[in-house]
């Protein structure tokens, strides 16, 4: 009877230590792992557009940031790797807090990786699309909490969840004119001042490539609506930023085909009655490419309206005239009349010569119209070629961020 008692304390204490060796083995003692709900993709909009900017581990229990580094983990957008720049760890769930410890670790990622841009152009449609947000990350090491606790390695988890601030900042909405409708965002200004401070009013006229009915494209293809409303310009001039989106279209007319300059007008018209503290005499439009020309389309339909003006990578509209072809770019020729019209209002044109799309002739024989005019508030940038890469159309990658252009644009009362 003894032998038999003393056998089963035997196995007992057999089975008791390989339960222990077990759980010291590769796994963490506590079997702790992350899943892919605790994945997060930060996105964020450049001067080239929309790019991945950062993944978010969630953690139960804080981390120390001193313990980690880019090694310990692996980010790939689709099948391509992408380059960690950065690992700290957050007591919030955002990009750009970093603390001692936290139970955030944010993976920064390099936004100039050749496989950063969450677009994708359709050459067909001659639009953008978000089709490259699938991402994946590994935690490729150990990971200690500060309370101990070790969180194994993980195989690739498929990102679950997309944050793209500029899209919260932004207030979605339609406008609705009898049958037709258009999409807009409209970005309100957080400010200390009164409420009677009078504030801009910033018009954002997108290209062709962010035609639609998402109303979220017309953010995130170029940095425009990014740039008016982020915190170094918001902070010196509190501004209202109103981008509308004008629907896909074949032909890719874009902003003039028929009825959408109008309609536009009369979406900032409801704007404005509806926000007592916009300034009326401080109302600015930009656009780039087809936004652009839709700029100069508003200029000559409005001439008494807007302060001033930045059209990139345009050319004036003539509904009466016809495309001249410029190697592989073509543009408008400008309408004498049409540019006696705005010869007055203050406008900075910008292009690079080697425009492939919009020729560079577009924006400069429509700046020479005006000054023919009489025109003395109206000058030109026009980027020398090579300057501006690797797409030379789009040099509202390089006027977007001049601050002295965006002074100049806001420096201008009608």
């Amino acid at each position: 009877m003894k032998k038999k008692i003393s056998l089963v304390a035997l196995l007992l204490v057999v089975s008791m230590v390989f339960a222990a060796c077990s759980s010291s083995g590769s796994d963490s003692s506590s079997g702790e792992k992350l899943s892919a709900k605790d994945t997060t993709l930060v996105t964020d909009v450049i001067d080239k557009g929309e790019v991945g900017s950062a993944v978010i581990l969630t953690y139960p229990e804080a981390v120390k940031g001193s313990d980690l580094s880019p090694s310990d983990f692996a980010v790939f957008a689709g099948a391509k790797s992408r380059n960690i720049q950065a690992v700290y760890t957050s007591e919030k769930k955002a990009v750009g807090t970093p603390a001692e410890k936290g139970k955030y670790v944010v993976l920064e990622l390099n936004p100039s990786d050749a496989n950063a841009s969450t677009l994708v152009f359709d050459v067909e449609k001659f639009i953008n699309s978000r089709a490259n947000m699938s991402y994946t990350v590994k935690q490729t090491a150990t990971v200690k909490s500060d309370k101990g606790t070790e969180y194994a390695p993980t195989a690739s988890m498929a990102v679950k969840d997309t944050v793209t601030p500029i899209l919260d900042q932004f207030k979605g909405d339609t406008f609705k004119d009898g049958d037709n409708k258009m999409a807009y965002r409209l970005y309100s200004p957080t400010t200390e001042s009164s409420d009677s401070a009078k504030k801009p009013l910033i018009i954002y006229l997108h290209g062709s490539g962010e035609r639609g009915d998402d109303n979220e494209m017309q953010l995130l293809g170029t940095d425009g609506p990014a740039t008016f409303a982020g915190k170094s310009f918001q902070t010196t001039t509190p501004s209202y930023v109103l981008a509308p989106q004008v629907p896909w279209d074949k032909e890719r007319n874009g902003w003039f085909n028929e009825g959408q300059t109008q309609m536009v007008k009369k979406l900032i018209d409801k704007v404005v009655s509806e926000h007592s503290d916009i300034d009326t005499s401080r109302i600015y439009i930009s656009g780039v490419s087809n936004g652009a020309t839709g700029t100069w389309k508003m200029l000559v339909e409005n001439p008494d309206f807007f302060a001033a003006a930045l059209p990139i990578s345009g050319y004036m509209y003539d509904a009466n005239a016809e495309f001249v072809q410029d190697g592989t770019a073509r543009y408008l020729a400008p309408n004498k009349e049409d540019a006696a019209k705005i010869k007055d209002i203050p406008i900075w044109a910008f292009q690079a010569e080697d425009d492939p799309v919009n020729s560079v002739q577009g924006s400069l024989q429509a700046v020479q119209a005006v000054k023919d005019a009489g025109g003395t508030k109206i000058q030109m940038t026009e980027y020398p070629s090579g300057l501006v890469t690797p797409n030379p159309h789009a040099a509202w990658e390089k006027a977007y961020n001049n601050s002295q252009a965006l002074t100049w644009l806001v420096s201008n009362h009608k």
